[in-house]
């Protein structure tokens, strides 16, 4: 793959999916009336996710707190009829940063254990 390509994909792949997530999200809030307590939250942001780099190292080393509450996530859209795959997906990307528990990893190693977690094969 070329760079353009890579740029495009990678670009796209969060843009796309955190818009779907985001509807999901916000359907689930809509069906127990908690919508507008979810837009007050989400108004608080300024900036994008995918620019905070150096929030990751800190996902990661939460991320075997977070990826159970991810699995409860999907449970609950799946309970509410909605998509749940995004949420499976998520609990899945924290897996793979099961080793990293309430370390201070750097963002080299955040990275690599996307590609060699639990669940990865080896690059």
């Amino acid at each position: 793959m070329g760079q353009a390509s890579a740029l495009k994909l990678s670009y796209s792949s969060y843009q796309k999916a955190s818009r779907a997530l985001a509807a999901v999200a916000y359907a689930l809030a809509s069906d127990h009336g908690v919508e507008a307590e979810l837009l007050d939250i989400a108004e608080g942001r300024t900036t994008s996710y995918l620019a905070e780099t150096a929030y990751f190292p800190k996902v990661a080393s939460r991320s075997w707190r977070w990826g159970p509450e991810m699995k409860e996530a999907a449970h609950a859209l799946d309970e509410a009829g909605l998509p749940s795959d995004l949420a499976d997906a998520a609990a899945a990307v924290m897996e793979r940063w099961a080793s990293l528990k309430d370390t201070s990893p750097d963002l080299s190693l955040v990275l690599q254990e996307l590609h060699t977690g639990p669940e990865a094969e080896p690059i």
